[in-house]
């Protein structure tokens, strides 16, 4: 494992300043058509390590991302969900797959390096690891790895939107053929698609959100959350 990076890019390609998480969550919208434009590589590489800094359960990560650029190959994924346009009209699409055995392998290198930085009790992290190989011994894996992966995909989303570009989450597509095309390992769970370039105008109008009272509430379910 690596480091927290020590520097991401503070600005959008046009030179903007990044946007702030608010209008991050507010601006952005799945995206239905892309235009042709690159996504430039440096920029690539800063929404994968904003990704890769996402939370997961005893740190585990059990995210991996295949970065699909190629025109040939992004068609080959097309074919694989379900010949939806944006998979072959967008730049850049990645692949989120979750590792459900790999994850337990590589346990012993995430306790041994907590401990390194201090993050854990060198002490007890025999202890973590047997508790946390317990839980996951009690969990569907399948289920396990897709609740982490989302959160790391939805962190890449925000992130991207923060640096301008526009994306378009898919859970349309065959994991057995995408595995197949791919050369994913058949332990792994395919996730999801994220679709990463410039949207194609026009820009998808806002279709609403139920208000708070409908879907928060105070200390029990069924009393609606009341904004003051």
């Amino acid at each position: 494992m690596h480091n927290q990076p020590e520097k991401l890019l503070e600005v959008r390609p046009d030179g903007k300043p990044l946007k702030s998480f608010a209008r991050v969550v507010l601006d952005r919208r799945a995206t239905s058509h892309f235009a042709p434009d690159p996504v430039p590589r440096e920029y690539l590489d800063a929404i994968l390590e904003l990704a890769a800094q996402a939370p997961s359960g005893y740190n585990l990560q059990p995210w991996r991302f295949i970065v699909v650029q190629d025109d040939a190959n992004r068609k080959r994924l097309q074919k694989a969900a379900f010949n939806q346009p944006k998979v072959a009209e967008a730049p850049c699409v990645i692949i989120a797959i979750g590792m459900k055995e790999e994850v337990k392998a590589r346990a012993d290198e995430v306790f041994i390096e907590g401990a390194q930085r201090r993050s854990a009790d060198p002490e007890k992290i025999e202890a973590y690891q047997k508790q946390a190989m317990d839980f996951l011994s009690t969990m569907k894996m399948d289920v396990w790895v897709n609740r982490h992966v989302m959160i790391a995909l939805t962190t890449m989303m925000l992130a991207a939107e923060s640096y301008g570009f526009d994306t378009a989450p898919m859970e349309g597509f065959d994991p057995a053929a995408v595995k197949k095309e791919f050369g994913i390992p058949d332990e792994a769970e395919v996730v999801a698609l994220l679709a990463i370039g410039r949207m194609r105008e026009p820009e998808k109008p806002y279709p609403g959100r139920f208000e708070l009272a409908r879907i928060a509430f105070t200390e029990h379910y069924g009393r609606p959350w009341s904004q003051r």
